[in-house]
């Protein structure tokens, strides 16, 4: 008895893991198009399916629902909080409804015609997209065709099964074979995260050791070493025998502590960078308030390990249209690291390198503009250069993981904001973060 509970226990946690992980893929980014298609597609393909190309059976009532339902997925960006928290069962309820019962329910109804038949494999299409894996997609055409038999037998005077066994085997070639050319590359990626967030968290563990012994070192320089110079001054000056030191040496002895502590912060900064861009789990909202932007980007340019002061010298701000927005201050500043390093990257080489941070606003947002004069972005990587391990094919320049403008996005997301990328090749790159006014700090 034990075992059977362990083994469904088993199983509810894999689909709920991976109900998750659908959800955090595509409704962040795409939950507005997502919506939009069902939302206007049901009532659409009655249209279709009644005047156009009619059909033996439409049931507008089920077509509305399932409207109703991406009309809310469309609108998931203006749900209140604890709406927020049953993201995940909203969206396993649609995709059951959507795409097994729905489908499979006017196939039956429809005595398997062709228009449906048809119908139903871009469904399995769909659903197999969605799920991610095999459990997952099992669980919800399992439970969408269950109850669309029910709900056939219910609403049938005569129950004909007989005409659908010879369809059977083109849906179960098309589930394997846009299963393992889906999921397992997929399967893949997944691992190659695993395997990347944990060599990293090894690292990082490594590295934060020694930088806290030479921490506690510094600590002990600090307090001591100005007395010694201080001895050896005396000493100079009283003519005493010793080994004399040369003033630029003596000089750089001087200011070593204060290298060696800066250089201590910087590594920990990056590791923290490092960390915070491997986080698979999704922020966490209940630590969010009200921050200035631009107290952040001062502060995040103050922390930034840059390799020189040049590096330093060419990021130029205009932070008189400050703004607040509602997020986490510490995100937000690791946002503007991801995004100083990656101006950095591809200003390399440039004759007059330039980076600008921007602060402005309009009627509808507040905006952070990040421009730089580099090499700029192809339309290709714009369009994939929020994916995970995506990164621009120029190695020369950039030997990168492909994370860190993902994490951005991510953030930025559970901010309720938006970040976008414009660019012209050779000539410019300009990512423009979008946030929404606040009523209570703006004083809009």
């Amino acid at each position: 008895m034990q075992s059977i509970k362990t083994f469904f226990h088993a199983i509810y946690s894999h689909v709920k893991r991976s109900c998750v992980e659908s959800t955090e893929y595509f409704l962040p980014h795409h939950a507005f198009y997502i919506g939009m298609i069902g939302l206007f597609g049901f009532p659409l393909y009655y249209l279709i399916w009644t005047y156009v190309f009619p059909q033996p059976y439409e049931n507008i009532t089920l077509r509305l629902l399932g409207s109703l339902l991406f009309g809310g997925i469309s609108l998931i960006r203006f749900w209140p909080q604890w709406m927020r928290r049953h993201i995940h069962l909203y969206w396993f309820v649609t995709m059951i409804y959507a795409l097994p019962f729905y489908f499979g329910f006017m196939l039956l109804k429809n005595n398997g015609n062709l228009a449906w038949s048809m119908s139903m494999m871009a469904g399995l299409a769909l659903l197999i997209l969605l799920a991610y894996n095999w459990v997952l997609f099992i669980t919800l055409f399992s439970i969408g065709f269950s109850l669309a038999l029910i709900a056939y037998t219910a609403t049938s005077d005569d129950i004909m099964l007989e005409n659908y066994l010879g369809q059977l085997p083109v849906y179960l070639f098309l589930i394997v074979t846009a299963s393992i050319t889906f999921y397992f590359p997929y399967k893949l990626k997944q691992e190659k995260l695993k395997v990347l967030a944990s060599v990293g968290a090894e690292i990082c563990h490594e590295l934060r050791t020694p930088l806290m012994t030479i921490q506690n070192n510094t600590y002990g320089l600090h307090k001591h070493l100005p007395k010694l110079l201080h001895g050896y001054e005396l000493a100079k000056a009283n003519n005493l025998a010793i080994n004399s030191i040369r003033p630029d040496a003596l000089k750089a002895l001087e200011q070593s502590v204060h290298h060696i502590e800066k250089e201590v912060v910087h590594s920990n900064t990056i590791i923290d960078m490092l960390l915070m861009n491997l986080r698979k789990t999704e922020p966490n909202t209940d630590n969010f308030g009200y921050f200035s932007m631009a107290e952040i980007i001062q502060e995040a340019l103050y922390r930034y390990p840059f390799d020189s002061a040049r590096s330093k010298q060419i990021v130029k701000t205009d932070l008189t249209n400050n703004f607040t927005f509602y997020g986490s201050n510490i995100l937000m500043m690791h946002v503007i690291f991801n995004l100083i390093k990656n101006a950095l990257t591809f200003t390399k080489g440039a004759a007059e390198s330039s980076i600008e941070i921007v602060l402005d606003s309009d009627t509808s947002a507040n905006h952070v503009h990040f421009r730089d004069n580099g090499k700029g972005v192809s339309l290709l990587d714009r369009m994939l250069i929020f994916d995970n391990f995506y990164s621009s094919g120029n190695q020369s320049i950039s030997s990168g993981t492909g994370i860190g403008l993902a994490f951005c996005q991510k953030v930025l997301t559970s901010f309720n904001a938006k970040i976008k990328c414009y660019s012209e090749l050779g000539e410019y790159t300009e990512f423009v973060l979008s946030f929404p006014k606040q009523l209570k700090k703006d004083g809009i």
